[in-house]
């Protein structure tokens, strides 16, 4: 077959190819790319048999170790702190929201720590009420002052 002005005898290069050479192998020797041998191969499957696909591309590395329970790595961070909930939002929290359940027009300030998250929702112009507008704010000049 010519291609790009060099020819590829597809017998030769399926015998290469059942040889366990990689098709970047494959190319080099014929002097063409990559591509052009993995479209040969396609186009002619029957003298190209599949070869079962590595899973794993760096076998020099172990396996991952088991995944952990995400419930239990929350208290165990030794970066994360934990900020006890705010008066107000303990008052708030029997007329708190689901995120599905907020309208346009409600505060969108999460009041407790998960499962499921729960938000404010009290009616305002923007996107928190006037009190969490005010605890973002603050919250915003502790942060700079420490820097």
């Amino acid at each position: 077959m010519t291609i790009q002005h060099r020819t590829v005898d597809i017998e030769a290069a399926a015998k290469l190819w059942k040889e366990d050479l990689s098709a970047s192998q494959i190319a080099k020797r014929f002097g063409v790319s990559r591509n052009v041998i993995v479209g040969i191969a396609f186009r002619n499957r029957a003298f190209f048999p599949s070869k079962p696909r590595v899973r794993n591309c760096r076998p020099h590395e172990s396996k991952r170790a088991p995944r952990k329970d995400k419930t239990a790595m929350r208290d165990h961070r030794p970066d994360t702190v934990i900020i006890p909930p705010h008066k107000y939002d303990l008052e708030r929290l029997p007329f708190a929201k689901r995120l599905l359940e907020l309208r346009p027009g409600e505060c969108i300030w999460p009041i407790n720590d998960g499962s499921p998250f729960l938000f404010c929702a009290v009616k305002t112009a923007g996107k928190y009420c006037q009190h969490h507008q005010s605890r973002a704010i603050s919250v915003n000049r502790i942060t700079t002052r420490e820097k």
